[in-house]
């Protein structure tokens, strides 16, 4: 058991890179400890988007330090992603201009589609960049960028993986882990949402809800996006050494371009 510099026990939480910690105080309330936290969090909060933040502080070494209130839930599964509650949440933070706002105080920035796919390229592991493969799927989305307009850009998460999504004992769903935000097309997370969890047979019903009409324009941006989603989740299989997650993910990236060859 080690301790910190206010005196809250800490205890590691594994898969976390030695940053994320249960604490408890000396009264014996737990809460959620984590180093290095996005400075935009307390407005997450604020937003009822991640949970309830309790203190923050920076810390001479370790960066910001978030407290949270500790919840004790547990992780969405992936037949989970298509509740209600997720897609709310997912309004509620594309759509919010106070949140926005916040992003840009912060100094996040616009990122357009190519400053996506070049950022890509360029922290992808050697070993992807030289995949022949996937280097020719970068090439065609540089080939055939979507139009960006930043008076329409959002605040995204650029990351929606059922584990990073919570849900506690009472019923309430949090988004946490926030390294990969950003500024851009909401499409981003949409696209990503739709390819890994939601029916193919399903997507005209949940793209209405949401807020999109459902037409050609509309599909092409979530095939785009979609592939960039692919992109993004096959670094992350990488970097965690999950090779058989990895090459699972460059199959169904493959099979997501052949369907939509045909569709579009």
């Amino acid at each position: 058991m080690q301790f910190d510099s206010n005196g809250l026990q800490l205890q590691s939480i594994a898969g976390n890179s030695g940053k994320a910690y249960k604490g408890l105080r000396s009264d014996g309330t737990p809460v959620f400890v984590k180093y290095e936290m996005p400075p935009i969090i307390p407005a997450l909060a604020r937003e009822q988007i991640t949970p309830p933040v309790l203190a923050t502080n920076r810390e001479v070494g370790v960066g910001q330090r978030v407290e949270q209130e500790w919840l004790d839930g547990r992780t969405l599964t992936r037949s989970d992603m298509g509740k209600k509650q997720v897609r709310q949440i997912l309004v509620r933070m594309h759509f919010s201009k106070r949140l926005l706002n916040q992003a840009l105080q912060l100094n996040y920035t616009y990122q357009e589609p190519r400053t996506l796919v070049e950022k890509w390229k360029e922290d992808a592991p050697n070993r992807l960049r030289q995949n022949t493969y996937l280097d020719s799927v970068c090439s065609d989305l540089l080939a055939h960028l979507p139009s960006f307009h930043q008076e329409v850009a959002t605040f995204v998460h650029g990351d929606l993986h059922h584990k990073n999504w919570v849900e506690t004992n009472s019923g309430l769903v949090y988004l946490t882990d926030w390294e990969t935000a950003c500024i851009t097309d909401r499409m981003l997370d949409v696209a990503y949402l739709l390819t890994h969890y939601i029916p193919r047979s399903s997507w005209e019903e949940w793209l209405k809800e949401y807020g999109y009409k459902y037409n050609r324009a509309v599909l092409a941006k979530v095939y785009w996006y979609g592939q960039l989603g692919y992109l993004n989740q096959i670094t992350k299989h990488v970097e965690s050494y999950d090779m058989e997650a990895a090459n699972k993910e460059i199959y169904a990236l493959r099979l997501f371009r052949q369907q939509f060859n045909k569709e579009l």
